[in-house]
C-alpha cells in the first residue's frame, strides 16, 4: 500500500475514534519520492507528522558524501519552499 493510502486510512480511523484516539503523531513512509510527496502527505495528515524517504536517501548514500549532502540540502530547501508557497487542497 502507498503512503497516501495509509495516510487516508489513518485519517479515517482518527475520525471514527474521535476523542478516544490516543495517538498524536505519525511517521509517513513507503514510496515517498521527494519533498513534494512528503509535503503533500504531511499536510494531508490529521496528525502532526514527519516523513521518511529511504529510497532516495539510500541511493545517494551509496556514493560520495558530497552527493548525499547536496541531495539532502536540496530536499530540505525544497520542503522549506513548499511550506512557504504551496497550499494543499
Amino acid at each position: 500500500h502507498s503512503a497516501a493510502e495509509m495516510t487516508g486510512w489513518l485519517n479515517a480511523a482518527l475520525a471514527d475514534l474521535g476523542p478516544k484516539a490516543q495517538v498524536k503523531h505519525a511517521i509517513i513512509s513507503g514510496g515517498v519520492r521527494d519533498f513534494l510527496d512528503g509535503y503533500y502527505l504531511i499536510r494531508k495528515s490529521e496528525l502532526r507528522a514527519v516523513y521518511g524517504q529511504a529510497s532516495g536517501f539510500l541511493q545517494h548514500a551509496r556514493g560520495e558524501y558530497e552527493a548525499l549532502r547536496t541531495y539532502v540540502q536540496a530536499q530540505l530547501r525544497g520542503l522549506e519552499l513548499a511550506y512557504a508557497f504551496l497550499k494543499v487542497k
